[in-house]
């Protein structure tokens, strides 16, 4: 009898299944910084992943005003396979929308994907 409630193979297969809800395909854009020669630096994205199974839902949508501007701060739930490099530094491109990650939920070794939180650039 086994110790624990699922198995190696129990995992493997709940993570194959969850990886065809993944409907968007995206591309992580990873940030490089290169020296502008004057002591600072110019910043720049390049893609690091091409054509990931995403998922994209939106989460909320919230009215911000500062400086005698109005923002609107729109955030997006952000679904990859778990075992998908993804950092808090990334930027998610989908078509011709562009999403900043905040933050990258934990790893955890029965996670069946990643998400991430992610708000509109």
């Amino acid at each position: 009898m086994a110790d624990y409630l699922l198995q190696t193979g129990d995992v493997a297969y709940m993570r194959s299944e969850a990886s065809k809800a993944l409907p968007d395909a995206v591309s992580i854009l990873r940030r490089t910084l290169e020296s502008d020669k004057q002591g600072g630096y110019a910043e720049s994205w390049a893609i690091a992943y091409e054509n990931i199974p995403a998922r994209i839902a939106f989460m909320s949508s919230a009215e911000k005003f500062a400086v005698a501007r109005e923002d609107v701060d729109t955030r997006f739930t952000v679904t990859v396979a778990y075992d998908q490099s993804l950092e808090q530094t990334d930027r998610i491109s989908h078509g011709e929308d562009t999403y900043e990650v905040v933050s990258v939920t934990s790893s955890r070794s029965w996670d069946t994907s990643k998400r991430c939180q992610a708000r509109k650039v």
